[in-house]
């Protein structure tokens, strides 16, 4: 990665930088002394930071994927929270972006403007804009917003520029690859000590890093297909290789001990990702996948079918032995399974409420309590945590209505049938078990969607739109062509 203020600035802002910072350091000097307070002096210390982050921008954008897998939700007031520490480096990221957008016209030609994939998620953005004006709550509705901007605009717009070869994405993924495999330790320790290894004990040792199983088990499952691709990157016989190779072993023994069923399913559901475009069946795969999913809500909202299925209040409980977990799901009888029916009937109704504009985004919680249906009610079903209809995909239905969820569908749709194209392309060679790699852990990604609501959490979302910049660079064979060649 080169330096980005020497790159992207220009000489002429780092000259006026320099004259700027002395200005500050005087200034700042003289109100100490007269208001005899340090305070002043922070400032140009701040700027100081600054200045050495723009010319040293590649290790900050390295530390923010060092950083994810030791993240978690900090709540700052009653209506407001954040990944710390993760998410303010996104916001620095994402303004320095900006700024150089609009200061170097070579970064405004990039290729990656011209992608069908940039068009899709420029209208993506639109529409959630859109609909903003349409929210219940509009506060919230425009926090959603921002949050999108800063997510799309560093881990899709700056990575392809900060990517600039693959040596660069091994990397990153050796960095979150390391990083994810400190905190396993930890947790699967603690678990071992502290639980037994139960499935009882297991989202109560996931802290401080994790905000429960569930994320802790999806970080795993989607990146076990790029550590598997560093395994391959690896020369044979080294001691990196058979490091990477138990690690991928102990990573799977961890993930069954995180005791999320959704990951487990998903990762297997991966593993098969070659077979399904070496034979060309994506399309038929998504085809296939919408007509089941389709037909069986057919099925179950036509007459209200649903109401067949619904649960005993009494007997749906929450189970604390995995093996009771699985078999008290197909009798509908496990209280995580059914509160998401109870949502997700809800979520129905609402829909068919408001097709177009939705609810506006961020704005499940606030409204969907009057479209529940009682005789799905479980035990946690007041929601003291206020979370989501852990349904990604029906989530956007309500809140964007049908057009942002078909903007969104799209968008998985031209990632995965392109990846099918290009894996068709590239010879057999480190960048076709990179785009494996990638292409795997979409998969995981998506299919976890369709029983949690995570684009919007930095342990999965960063990495949904990290891909879809990888895939622009294999389609280009790393060459960024005119994008910074005028500079």
């Amino acid at each position: 990665m080169n330096s980005f203020a020497n790159n992207w600035l220009g000489s002429d802002f780092k000259e006026r930088g320099l004259i700027l910072y002395w200005v500050v350091v005087v200034f700042s000097v003289t109100t100490a002394i007269i208001s005899e307070s340090i305070i002043p002096l922070l400032v140009p210390a701040i700027l100081l930071f600054l200045a050495f982050s723009l010319h040293n921008l590649d290790k900050i954008f390295l530390l923010l994927f060092f950083l994810i897998p030791f993240s978690n939700e900090f709540q700052v007031t009653d209506s407001l929270d954040t990944d710390m520490p993760s998410e303010p480096l996104m916001w620095f990221l994402f303004v320095i972006y900006l700024f150089a957008l609009f200061q170097n016209k070579a970064l405004r030609s990039g290729a990656i403007y011209t992608h069908p994939l940039t068009f899709l998620i420029f209208l993506h953005l639109g529409w959630i804009f859109f609909s903003f004006f349409f929210a219940v709550n509009q506060v919230i509705a425009m926090k959603f917003f921002l949050a999108k901007c800063w997510y799309v605009g560093v881990f899709y717009f700056l990575a392809y520029y900060m990517i600039d070869k693959k040596a660069t994405l091994n990397k990153i993924l050796s960095l979150t690859f390391s990083a994810l495999l400190i905190t396993a330790i930890i947790i699967f320790i603690r678990h071992g000590i502290e639980g037994g290894f139960t499935f009882r004990s297991i989202n109560s040792v996931v802290g401080p890093f994790y905000r429960n199983k569930v994320a802790y088990s999806s970080l795993i499952a989607l990146l076990l297909p790029l550590i598997w691709y560093l395994w391959t990157e690896s020369e044979k016989y080294s001691g990196r290789r058979k490091f990477i190779f138990v690690s991928i072993l102990f990573l799977l023994v961890a993930l069954y001990f995180g005791y999320t069923r959704a990951a487990m399913i998903s990762l297997f559901a991966a593993v098969f990702t070659p077979l399904l475009f070496r034979l060309r069946l994506t399309k038929l795969a998504l085809i296939a996948a919408v007509l089941s999913i389709g037909g069986l809500s057919y099925y179950m909202f036509s007459g209200e079918k649903y109401l067949e299925y619904a649960p005993n209040y009494e007997t749906t409980v929450m189970h604390y032995q995995y093996g009771n977990l699985l078999e008290a799901t197909y009798q509908f009888e496990d209280i995580s399974t059914m509160e998401r029916f109870y949502r997700w009937i809800a979520g129905y109704y609402m829909v068919v409420e408001k097709p177009v504009t939705g609810f506006g985004p961020n704005n499940f919680y606030e409204t969907y309590k009057t479209f529940t249906v009682r005789s799905y009610q479980t035990y946690v079903s007041d929601n003291p945590e206020q979370s989501g209809i852990h349904n990604y995909y029906l989530m956007m239905l309500i809140e964007q209505g049908i057009p942002g969820f078909l903007i969104f569908f799209t968008i998985c749709v031209v990632f995965l049938i392109r990846a099918e194209n290009l894996y068709h392309r590239l010879p057999r060679s480190s960048e076709k078990n990179l785009l494996i790699g990638i292409s795997a852990s979409m998969i995981i990604i998506l299919l976890l969607q369709l029983m949690n609501d995570q684009i919007e959490v930095d342990k999965v979302g960063s990495f949904f739109w990290l891909w879809m910049a990888v895939l622009i660079k294999l389609e280009n064979d790393w060459k960024r062509k005119k994008d910074l060649t005028a500079i």
